[in-house]
């Protein structure tokens, strides 16, 4: 089983962060990005902007954009992954891009990464909704070892509990 983490959305923690890919879904309607993307994209001075306003990045769905060593975080990559519009985000969306999030970070073959979990940047799903998703489709087969959810401090404590239950459910010797 994958060990989770979580780390809180604040500049300081992202900061510190150490992970071989933070990876980040946005919509492509969400100007200016918000959640981790927005703020991480405060921290890099803007870096993540200029490449939408380029047009480097739509936000499609499934759109992926890897970026090396972004300057002032200590995680090695950013992976930025289209969710479309917000419009048409629901659970149907969230599972396909939680299974395409699943499936780059097996393709990268990465032991470490932090997610913010699709949908949690503008409030379209509740953590735990997110969170619930991205369990029925995290991957079971890859090299990931540990995953820090990005998520507001306040929904550490609900987020823990549902881990807490699924380890001692896997731990149980009446399976």
């Amino acid at each position: 089983m994958i060990d989770y983490d979580f780390i809180s959305a604040a500049p300081s923690s992202l900061d510190e962060l150490q992970t071989e890919v933070i990876v980040l879904p946005f919509f492509s309607d969400e100007r200016p990005l918000q959640g981790a993307a927005g703020l991480i994209d405060w921290r890099l001075c803007g870096a993540l902007s200029r490449k939408l306003m380029a047009g480097y990045l739509q936000g499609t769905f499934g759109e992926k954009a890897l970026l090396a060593n972004p300057g002032k975080l200590k995680s090695e990559r950013l992976l930025l992954i289209g969710l479309g519009e917000s419009a048409s985000f629901d659970e149907s969306v969230a599972r396909k891009a939680c299974a395409l999030i699943a499936e780059a970070l097996r393709e990268a073959k990465v032991s470490t990464a932090a997610l913010a979990l699709p949908g949690r940047s503008v409030g379209m799903v509740t953590a735990l909704e997110a969170m619930q998703v991205w369990l029925a489709v995290s991957p079971l087969d890859s090299e990931l070892e540990e995953l820090s959810i990005i998520e507001h401090a306040q929904e550490h404590r609900a987020l823990d509990s549902l881990i807490d239950g699924l380890r001692r459910q896997a731990e149980s010797p009446l399976d």
